[in-house]
């Protein structure tokens, strides 16, 4: 039998086997995960469902509660009956989701009666504060007993989901083990193609490698006579003829050898500089592409900073003016409250005995309370009206982004407004603790600079402060240690993890009559110097995948170090955590080096 017979009947019997194998899997693994994604669907769809039916009762509960409180507003009654519609109708879609759970779904429709029961009982007179307060009590109640057991619904989709994750894991396994007997499958027969097959024909290659190695050595007599009963054999046959022609054609071969051996090599040493040249070439258009990109993210993050810058001031311009006009009228308010406070102690004097129905309304309104909280309000009034005041201004300061101009600013007043922005950032959230800043600002003078490009600086470096404390963002660090203690000399390993007092420390001061440093620093973990040494570096970035681009701090380097001519540098420890230290010049006569 020929070797390409022997082959080809081989190769069709494996790739048999594979299609049936491969088929066989793939069908169960496709059957499988689209009853996965109809379940996960059903899953979803309930999910949205429960969600729909807490926002339907939320809107019928704000609904009759404004009913309530704003006199009886028939428009608040017919926005309940639409809410109420909707719940319904979305109750019956749950309930064809969830046939299992008809027990818990009756039970909210029970209790979503008695909530249209007192709907219905609510009347167009308004009733007196007591009877108010009970209805509204009874409101509450009904919802937070509807949102129990539609949280218990939430609770067991999910937990439908986590199964049905679990059946397609389960299913991935099975696939995986299809999939590795197949490949066992494979290489048994692969073998047994090798043993049968491959060994004979390796086997007269060696004797054919040695019939070469003889002939080469000038011995042209020397015969293979093999008997394979295939093409080696035939091969042999036409070897032994050519030991017999070989000697005719020895010395004009040897001649063509050595004409094609010099054509060879002046051909590699062509393609060898071909080679190279088309290296040096990939390589300046790799450093080009590399360019192009910081450069067009430089312009994404440049444009988007002068869109913020922008649409900062606009908002701060209509903030300010309603602001301005609450914070003007508190004053005169409060000046007519108290003539009238004046007036009713007056009334007071005068008329010791009020009426029955004086009286009355004296005990509903709660008169003596309303005295000693009116003007506690006004006070928080006034309050939150300065507060919204310094966010304006902090605002205003920081829309310095879209200008241009080189000018002289107050470099505090920007670190101000920039820490204004930030400040719901350095609130406690979740496990980590309020985030206490620290200024120690120096006597400066003002800094001639691009100062919407010197806010980018202080919100990038004050951000990736912030992101230091940050669980999400931080892994405790190992470290190795120097044990000082007597008798055990050597190191031991050390886990490093966020303090529980994290603080940002401001610094500032005149390093002399032409320069000033400002130094923003953190406790947290700090970074090892691998990380320091490429924190410059564009697109670098320790965060997970969507949450940073790696263009903060090489953009802040920039404008630093090109833009004002100054110098940007990290100093940072493992345990001790990081500080970034600015140094610009006071006028741009004294820059180091500005880059056109």
């Amino acid at each position: 039998m020929k070797i390409t017979t022997k082959f080809i009947f081989s190769a069709v019997i494996v790739l048999g086997l594979i299609i049936s194998l491969v088929s066989g899997s793939a069908f169960l693994v496709n059957r499988t995960e689209a009853s996965l994604a109809a379940s996960r669907q059903k899953t979803q769809k309930t999910i949205d469902r429960v969600n729909q039916l807490e926002i339907y009762l939320r809107d019928q509960v704000i609904a009759l509660k404004d009913f309530l409180l704003l006199g009886r507003d028939p428009l608040e009654m017919e926005k309940y009956h639409q809410a109420m519609s909707k719940f319904l109708i979305t109750l019956d879609e749950l309930e064809l989701l969830m046939p299992e759970q008809n027990a818990d779904i009756s039970v909210i429709r029970n209790r979503h009666k008695f909530l249209r029961h007192l709907a219905s009982g609510l009347t167009d007179t308004p009733s007196s504060l007591g009877e108010m307060q009970q209805d509204v009590r009874s409101i509450n109640s009904f919802r937070k007993d509807i949102d129990l057991y539609l949280d218990y619904l939430v609770k067991d989709a999910e937990n439908q989901g986590v199964i049905i994750n679990q059946n397609y894991r389960q299913s991935q396994a099975k696939y995986l083990m299809i999939y590795w007997g197949t490949i066992g499958a494979i290489m048994l027969i692969s073998w047994g193609q090798f043993k049968l097959i491959v060994m004979p024909v390796i086997q007269g290659i060696t004797k054919l490698e040695q019939g070469a190695k003889m002939i080469g050595t000038g011995n042209l007599t020397y015969r293979l006579n093999l008997k394979t009963g295939d093409e080696l054999q035939a091969l042999a046959n036409q070897f032994d003829l050519m030991g017999e022609q070989l000697a005719d054609l020895y010395f004009s071969l040897e001649k063509k050898v050595r004409d094609r051996t010099a054509e060879l090599s002046a051909t590699n040493q062509h393609l060898q500089r071909e080679i190279r040249d088309r290296y040096h070439a990939q390589v300046e258009l790799q450093e080009t592409l590399k360019k192009l990109q910081k450069t067009q993210a430089q312009l994404v993050q440049t444009e988007k900073m002068s869109g913020l810058g922008q649409m900062v001031a606009g908002v701060a311009h209509e903030i300010n003016n309603p602001v301005s006009f609450i914070y003007s009228n508190i004053a005169p308010a409060s000046e007519y409250i108290t003539d009238l406070f004046g007036l009713l102690e007056l009334y007071q004097q005068e008329y010791p005995e009020p009426t029955p129905a004086i009286q009355q309304e004296i005990e509903a309104i709660d008169l003596e309370f309303m005295l000693t909280d009116l003007p506690k309000l006004l006070n928080s009034m006034k309050v939150g009206a300065e507060r919204i005041s310094e966010i304006v201004k902090s605002l205003r300061t920081f829309s310095r982004l879209h200008e241009a101009e080189f000018k002289s600013i107050s470099l505090h007043t920007n670190l101000d407004s920039t820490l204004m922005i930030l400040k719901n950032r350095l609130k406690a959230q979740g496990n980590r603790p309020e985030i206490k800043v620290i200024k120690d600002y120096g006597e400066l003078p003002e800094v001639e600079c691009y100062a919407g490009q010197l806010n980018q600086v202080f919100m990038n470096l004050l951000n990736n402060a912030i992101d230091a404390f940050d669980p999400r963002y931080v892994k405790p660090i190992n470290v190795q240690a120097k044990n000082n203690l007597p008798g055990t000399p050597g190191t031991f390993s050390q886990t490093l993890r966020l303090t529980e007092s994290p603080e940002i420390r401001i610094h500032s001061w005149a390093i002399d009559s032409k320069y000033i440093g400002i130094s923003i620093a953190d406790n947290g973990c700090g970074m090892n110097e691998e990380i320091r040494q490429k924190i410059f570096d564009p697109f670098f970035t320790t965060k997970p995948v969507g949450q940073g681009t790696g263009l903060g701090l090489s953009t802040s380097y920039e404008i630093i170090v090109e833009k004002h001519g100054g110098e940007l540098k990290c100093v940072s420890t493992p345990g001790q955590g990081t500080e970034f230290v600015i140094k610009i010049p006071i006028q741009r006569k004294h820059a180091l080096r500005i880059v056109a």
